[in-house]
């Protein structure tokens, strides 16, 4: 395959087309700076593609494996603060006096990241890492491409927003023994989120978005990349406080939000008020054990919360022993404050909830039984009796009955050819409504209104729903709005947006959009995701203000109270 034949975007031979059939990317969209540019060869075997995600400390790329000829990811040590490229040279990275500690720590960790996700390639919930080495000056990881969608896409698409706890179990519960073996081996990864737990075809669930532990924390040298509602309020303090315990927050607010349709409350705004609220109408279907163990796990104080993954698998699976011996413990520990008594009967409230439930579908089911057996008993006479009053007037009722024919499987099939088949025509009626589909060509059936197989009469209406393709949304040029601004006018047009910050040396004015990535004119497909370079904070040398001083003691306060 020619490289110049690839689409920078997904990888695919797309020959010397200007714009890619598959996801709408155009050829002559430029690299967003300060990246690797396009079909730039790292290691002598992998082509540099369009940037992925960028933040925290680093950037992943899509990219090409010329050896395995396969799509990859790779992932570039980059800490936006920290490290820089060098200014006359398009790939070497380049860190300053004041930044070195940081920087070779930083690639230290990397490393050892990335090499203990490597020995995990047999995890069935993380992407396996391919090949790790050092060039321009900084660390690389590769990982194998696997086409996903994040749980967050996920869950916004389907019909009510939200997801049974049935189905959650099915798709989040096989994580939790990924996650435990990867604290096992000292890996935590403080950025669990609905954005970084992605689907793939085979209804796999995997962890993504790794990056090494101080950027995922406040109080560190590098720009932080907190997920708000799922980063515990340990994240916001000192990264010497996070461990397992951070990620069993992040992973019972993901099944919070799977659950209820919304954001947990961010971990900030939950110093003073740290009850998280189940809706009514949620409560009252949840089992009481669930909305027990989500209590424990989304704890604001550390100390207080689940402290591993094993032991929220335990609560999550509401087992009798876990329950009675969580109201033994709650029993034994001295009640001190009207709080904790009203806890302490909330807890043994839900747990009669749940027996009562228990006995209620135990009875329910018998009932059900016996109305089954008598409805079959019933059944068996009424149709023996049908049957011989069908078989005595089968020569009438023959002649009365028009032509029946049997429904064909039209999915997949090019609707011209379909409406002009004479013989269809003289079989089916047809109607026909035209939707936007990412999944299937133009011009080809997604769906009809009646099942392949299915006896009508000759003539039946048929309705079809017939691919218009992929939307395609022509990108306005938002240079020079700010970035508020601009991201509103994009999402209103369907697209999504990332911000990547330009260092501002104080004669620009902060939040003003630079330029964007793909580039403005063209038309790009609903939803792409558009990143717009902004100029930065000017540059300050004023001390901490006592604005700043304060929040950080509420946090600190309320992480260690005294």
């Amino acid at each position: 395959m020619l490289v110049d034949n690839l689409c920078m975007s997904c990888m695919k031979d797309i020959g010397q087309q200007k714009q890619c059939p598959y996801c709408g990317f155009r050829r002559e969209t430029p690299q967003i700076a300060p990246y690797l540019p396009y079909r730039t060869v790292l290691s002598d075997r992998y082509i540099i593609g369009k940037v992925i995600t960028a933040g925290g400390d680093g950037v992943t790329y899509m990219a090409w494996d010329k050896t395995a000829q396969s799509a990859v990811t790779i992932r570039e040590f980059l800490p936006d603060g920290v490290a820089a490229r060098l200014r006359n040279s398009a790939t070497e990275v380049g860190v300053s006096d004041a930044g070195k500690l940081a920087f070779y720590d930083g690639i230290k960790e990397f490393l050892e990241l990335w090499r203990n996700l490597a020995r995990c390639r047999n995890l069935q919930g993380v992407i396996p890492v391919l090949d790790i080495f050092e060039e321009n000056g900084t660390a690389y990881a590769v990982s194998e491409y696997i086409e996903t969608i994040s749980l967050r896409d996920f869950l916004l698409k389907s019909r009510t927003g939200y997801l049974s706890w049935e189905r959650v179990q099915s798709i989040l519960m096989p994580l939790l023994t990924t996650v435990s073996t990867l604290h096992s081996m000292n890996v935590f990864h403080l950025g669990i989120s609905p954005n970084t737990l992605v689907l793939g075809r085979d209804g796999k669930l995997r962890l993504t978005g790794f990056m090494i532990n101080p950027a995922r924390c406040f109080n560190t040298k590098y720009s932080s990349e907190l997920e708000s509602g799922y980063a515990a309020i340990e994240q916001y303090s000192d990264i010497d406080d996070t461990g397992a315990w951070s990620d069993v927050y992040a992973l019972a607010a993901v099944i919070y939000r799977s659950l209820i349709g919304s954001t947990p409350v961010a971990a900030t705004d939950r110093i003073t008020n740290d009850k998280l609220m189940i809706p009514p109408k949620f409560a009252e279907v949840l089992p009481a054990y669930l909305i027990s163990a989500l209590d424990h796990a989304i704890n604001i104080d550390p100390s207080e919360r689940t402290p591993s993954i094993d032991e929220l698998r335990e609560e999550l699976s509401g087992s009798p022993s876990v329950m009675a011996n969580k109201l033994k413990a709650d029993s034994e520990t001295p009640v001190t404050t009207q709080e904790e008594i009203a806890e302490r009967k909330r807890l043994e409230r839900l747990a009669a909830q749940e027996q009562n439930r228990q006995r209620q579908r135990k009875t329910a089911i018998v009932s059900f039984l016996v109305v089954m057996l008598v409805g079959a008993l019933a059944l068996g006479g009424y149709f023996g009796y049908q049957k011989y009053e069908e078989k005595k007037n089968e020569t009438t009722t023959a002649e009365a009955v028009s032509e029946i024919i049997e429904v064909p499987n039209f999915v997949g099939q090019s609707y011209s050819r379909v409406a002009n088949d004479d013989v269809l025509s003289e079989r089916f009626e047809f109607s026909v409504t035209y939707e936007y589909s990412e999944e299937v060509e133009a011009g080809l059936i997604i769906s009809q209104n009646i099942a392949e197989g299915t006896e009508v009469e000759k003539g039946s209406l048929l309705s079809l729903t017939v691919s218009n393709g992929i939307e395609y949304v022509k990108l306005p040029s938002v240079v020079g709005k700010d970035y508020v601004a601009a991201e509103q006018t994009l999402a209103q047009l369907g697209f999504s947006c990332k911000k990547v910050e330009r260092v501002n040396d104080g004669t620009q004015t902060e939040n003003t959009v630079i330029s964007s990535s793909p580039e403005a004119g063209g038309s790009y497909k609903k939803g792409t995701e558009i990143l717009l370079q902004v100029w930065g904070a000017p540059p300050t040398t004023q001390p901490e203000t006592t604005t700043q001083k304060t929040i950080a003691d509420v946090i600190n306060s309320a992480i260690n109270p005294s």
